[in-house]
């Protein structure tokens, strides 16, 4: 009993020490788990503060973002800017370089305008001096002088020296005011001998007249070169004082001469002259008088172009005229034309079986040639097809139009028929001249050489009549060019006028006669039908 209680007591104190070691194990697990839940506590803590921290800082790091965003787009858009400016100012740069250089070229180009102008107006006043007439040396000789020397010394002012080198454009255009009105002034002439006369001068054009003082004499001074400052004097005396009174007056009757005295002086050598103009053509006389054979070969060939060119042209001509007289009778029936484009080619024929002996001049029209062709097609096609019925199929319009095309080919050979004959004329006419020129000037050589003479006399007669055979050819092609332009833009007019009048009776045609089925048309034979 004593071995059980004992057991008892062991068991009691082993259970006690036992529950002991566990409270102490649970007072530990509490602590722990109590300092867990401490450490928990505090990490949560310390996790929710640093969440805030991460959101504050991301916040802030967003903020920042954004805000570098902003300063890297203001810094794009100022660069843009910039650079824009840059390639405005590049822009504005390259333009005021060529700017620049466009005025550098002005300036040269003015430059050398101006020295080109310098030029021109230092030629005028020496070509002013030598060309006015010797009378006009006493008034202009001096002044110009003046002028030039004054123009040379302001060389090193530009300015100046142009101001001074169109006063002699002034004086000049002065001088032509006053002597297409007429001018008088005082001078002195040469006479007989070369003898100084005292008097006054008249400048009426190209004429030049003098009357010395006390009326002693009157005339003309001629145009030409005396060595001195004073013209030449030739007095009329046939003038009755006509030039001394229309002097002095400014009134009465002149002897105009626009060849500067010249003829006057040659009329007074040579009085009772031959006509100039019968002299010329007493000249071709002569020059065909030297004509070798050859060259009345190609002559005669030219004078036969003429006349079957200009025979071919007069019948083309008159041709041509009835034509356009038939094609406006034509068209007048043509536009009384309702519904029935046979209607005239019927009141045609009952026109000629009414009265036989005339032929209505529409007949001579192309328009009605082309329109006989269609009326006779469109008749025939109508014919064939089933009674009551008077339209044509698309395919029978075509073969009207293939018919009046034809009649227009045929037209165009008809119309341009004969005109070979101009362009063969036109083509050969210069080169058969040419020719006989050739074949002249080689025969006229050839005599030269054989006889071993050689000067003018001998040369100038067979190569003037060599050249007379190029003339005719040049007469022979020249005016048949013009003729044939003429006769040629005719044709093509007519040849257009009948090019629209078809399409105008075609259109007509389609109109007047509505088309028919293929299946129901009639069948021609390949001579009515295409």
């Amino acid at each position: 009993m004593s071995h059980s209680l004992h057991f008892l007591s062991l068991n009691n104190s082993t259970i006690m020490k036992s529950s002991l070691n566990l409270l102490l194990v649970l007072a530990s697990a509490c602590s722990l788990v109590h300092a867990q839940n401490d450490s928990v506590a505090q990490s949560k803590a310390k996790l929710e503060e640093s969440s805030k921290t991460l959101i504050e800082t991301q916040k802030e790091q967003a903020d920042l973002r954004r805000h570098l965003y902003k300063e890297v787009n203001e810094l794009d858009d100022q660069v843009l800017t910039i650079s824009k400016e840059l390639r405005q100012l590049e822009r504005d740069e390259a333009l005021r370089t060529t700017n620049v250089k466009k005025l550098d070229k002005e300036v040269e180009t003015r430059k050398t305008q101006y020295a080109y102008t310098v030029g021109l107006l230092n030629q005028y006043s020496k070509a002013l001096v030598t060309r006015v007439h010797p009378a006009e040396f006493q008034i202009y000789r001096e002044p110009i002088g003046q002028i030039d020397q004054s123009a040379l010394n302001s060389a090193n002012e530009p300015v100046k020296e142009m101001q001074e080198r169109l006063k002699v454009l002034t004086l000049g255009i002065k001088r032509l005011g006053e002597i297409s009105g007429g001018s008088t002034f005082e001078g002195k002439a040469l006479g007989f001998a070369g003898k100084s006369l005292d008097g006054t001068f008249m400048i009426m054009g190209p004429s030049v007249y003098f009357a010395v003082k006390n009326g002693l004499s009157e005339g003309i001074c001629p145009a030409q070169d005396t060595g001195s400052n004073f013209p030449a004097f030739v007095s009329i005396n046939e003038s009755g004082g006509s030039i001394a009174k229309a002097i002095l007056t400014q009134q009465g009757t002149l002897p105009f001469d626009g060849t500067l005295g010249k003829a006057i002086v040659a009329e007074m050598k040579h009085p009772g002259g031959q006509n100039k103009a019968l002299e010329h053509v007493m000249l071709f006389g002569d020059i065909a008088k030297n004509m070798m054979f050859d060259g009345w070969i190609a002559i005669a060939i030219c004078v036969v172009m003429i006349a079957i060119g200009w025979t071919v042209a007069a019948r083309k001509i008159i041709y041509l005229n009835s034509i356009e007289k038939g094609n406006r009778d034509f068209l007048r029936e043509w536009s009384k034309v309702a519904n029935d484009l046979t209607t005239l080619e019927r009141n045609n024929e009952e026109m000629s079986s009414a009265k036989m002996s005339e032929t209505p001049a529409m007949k001579r029209s192309p328009f009605y040639e082309i329109y006989h062709i269609g009326s006779e097609e469109i008749t025939n096609r109508i014919a064939s097809t089933k009674k009551g019925h008077k339209g044509l199929s698309g395919r029978s319009i075509q073969a009207v139009r293939a018919a009046l095309d034809s009649g227009l080919v045929q037209l165009q050979h008809k119309l341009t028929d004969g005109l070979v004959y101009l362009t063969i004329s036109i083509a050969g006419g210069p080169y058969v001249g040419l020719l006989g020129t050739v074949v002249g000037v080689m025969i006229t050589f050839a005599i030269i050489s054989k006889e071993g003479e050689v000067n003018v006399n001998a040369i100038a007669p067979g190569i003037a009549s060599a050249l007379l055979a190029t003339v005719a050819g040049l007469i022979v092609a020249i005016p048949a060019l013009f003729v044939y332009s003429y006769l040629n833009n005719r044709i093509k007019n007519i040849t257009s006028e009948v090019k629209v009048f078809i399409d105008e009776f075609v259109a007509k045609m389609a109109e007047f006669y509505p088309q028919v089925n293929e299946a129901s048309a009639p069948k021609f034979s390949n001579n009515d039908d295409i």
